[in-house]
């Protein structure tokens, strides 16, 4: 009756022992997979905001150009006028210059 007492508490003593080692090895999975997880998403947020910062200075990129292009198109458009308003400035005082003089002669 002894041995079988002594046989069944060394039974319970390994089946102790194995499941504290199984819950050790679920433990160390479950810290390894934990870490996988938080390297990969710090790659891929590291990985987006690069490609946010890449899209944002395109997009700056692309703004400035138009705005140079814009106002390039002003400064020409505002030439013209400009261009414009001398000549008819220039013929309306030629207009009134030819009046005054054909008045007094």
């Amino acid at each position: 009756m002894k041995e079988i007492i002594d046989q069944i508490i060394e039974i319970d003593a390994l089946a102790y022992d194995n499941k504290t080692k199984n819950e050790q090895i679920l433990s160390n999975k479950k810290q390894e997979y934990e870490s996988m997880i938080s390297a990969y998403r710090e790659e891929k947020i590291s990985a987006a905001k690069v490609k946010a910062k890449e899209t944002s200075e395109q997009t700056d990129a692309y703004i400035m150009e138009i705005e140079k292009s814009q106002k390039e198109q002003i400064k020409k458009i505002s030439a013209e006028i400009d261009d414009i308003y001398l000549k008819a400035e220039k013929n309306l005082t030629k207009k009134i210059f030819n009046k005054l003089f054909v008045l007094e002669g």
